[in-house]
């Protein structure tokens, strides 16, 4: 099967009717707002019969709607687009900001969005210490109840993503520590009387961080940011780096078009 850049995948590790219906939903970017049935499958170059299918189950799956005799993208579809922008927005505007706060502390900071009820890392810059720590890298991610930036990020969208936390497994740090849900909503509390989070030897044994959470123009949480370091390295320092850190949270809000 071929893929976008060329290249292909063994057919026995990919879902033919996944690749269908992604097929028909690419239909509706080339131009075409509303399509019907006998358009879909003449473009699609499936049968009647499977198109049908096919867009049957995108509509009830709510990624696309139909009226009469015609189909359109839901607005499941422009929501899904629009986080990724607000992404990309997000770490193009944290890029500048967070290369300042490595340089001036000389500690590893990330960039951290939500996907679902983990974060993702979307930036990572080393500082001058001399040990790193990559169980954070760009592309991993980390329960929303754990690490510096994931905390700081719930903690402010705790009434929406919570839930979804504790639905999806139960709340044990990768060093071995369980919390029940009056735990978690209590470091949660703690995290926002505070400002900002902190992230002791939960993720990994003898490296902590703190975390700060970053707003944008309808004051949404959609990111957070953490500095990290070793343990004995970082909490002699809390006060000048919670304070930077929180500092440049605040800058990297404002370039999102938020507003105190």
């Amino acid at each position: 099967m071929p893929l976008a850049d060329g290249s292909s995948i063994d057919p026995k590790n990919h879902v033919a009717a996944v690749a269908k219906a992604i097929t028909l939903l690419e239909l509706f970017g080339e131009g075409s707002v509303e399509l019907t049935l006998a358009e879909l499958v003449d473009r699609g170059g499936y049968t009647r019969t499977t198109t049908h299918r096919l867009l049957s189950t995108l509509e009830l799956m709510g990624w696309l709607e139909r009226s009469g005799e015609r189909y359109r993208l839901s607005l499941a579809v422009f929501r899904l687009g629009s986080s990724v922008m607000n992404g990309l927005q997000l770490r193009n505007e944290a890029s500048h900001v967070l290369s300042e706060l490595a340089a001036h502390y000389g500690d590893d900071v990330y960039l951290v969005v939500p996907d679902g009820p983990r974060a993702v890392c979307l930036e990572r810059i080393e500082g001058e210490t001399p040990i790193h720590v990559m169980v954070l890298d760009i592309g991993r991610s980390l329960p929303l109840y754990v690490g510096g930036g994931p905390v700081a990020l719930l903690a402010h969208r705790e009434q929406e993503l919570l839930p979804r936390v504790l639905e999806d497994a139960p709340c044990v740090t990768p060093t071995g520590l369980s919390m029940d849900e009056p735990a978690v909503r209590l470091m949660l509390e703690e995290t926002r009387a505070r400002g900002y989070s902190r992230s002791m030897e939960d993720v990994t044994h003898g490296v902590g961080a703190f975390g700060a959470p970053i707003f944008n123009a309808r004051g949404v949480a959609v990111g957070a940011i953490s500095i990290g370091g070793m343990v004995d390295n970082i909490v002699p320092r809390e006060r000048e780096l919670s304070s930077g850190l929180l500092k440049a949270a605040g800058d990297i809000s404002r370039r999102m078009g938020y507003s105190a």
